[in-house]
């Protein structure tokens, strides 16, 4: 099943990449909960978007922001019932057109096949640690 968990993992980025809200809305549970670090290009940490609406809303909102933005996944860590992502953002501001480049660790919970929680972590150390790992 793990594997299932990073190919979902796989699905997400592409979807989001492609603002495709309605897909990666999809491949969450009914009530799951991503909490990003960056809304808008800024830190917004403690913000959550839940349920379907929600994934929904963070992905339509990504033009709001950004001319382009590129989440890629370069290192997807199976670990059973969670996925360890580190992903490199890359993205224009559409106001400024500045560039953009971010590393981040996220990570993911899944349930039944779906994901029901994903948060994204600034700092690896944190995000090792949520995961039970040393760094």
């Amino acid at each position: 099943m793990s594997q299932q968990n990073v190919q979902t993992i796989r699905q997400l980025f592409a979807a989001f990449n492609r603002l495709d809200a309605t897909t990666a809305a999809d491949l969450w549970t009914a009530d799951g909960e991503w909490r990003p670090a960056y809304v808008g290009g800024g830190l917004l940490e403690g913000t959550v978007f839940r349920g379907r609406k929600g994934i929904i809303e963070f992905v339509e909102v990504q033009p709001d922001t950004w001319e382009n933005v590129v989440a890629e996944p370069v290192d997807v860590r199976d670990l059973g019932a969670q996925v360890l992502v580190e992903v490199h953002l890359r993205a224009v501001g559409r106001a400024s057109g500045t560039p953009v480049e971010r590393v981040t660790w996220n990570v993911f919970e899944f349930r039944d096949g779906k994901i029901a929680s994903g948060k994204v972590y600034t700092s690896q150390e944190e995000a090792f640690k949520a995961v039970g790992l040393a760094g």
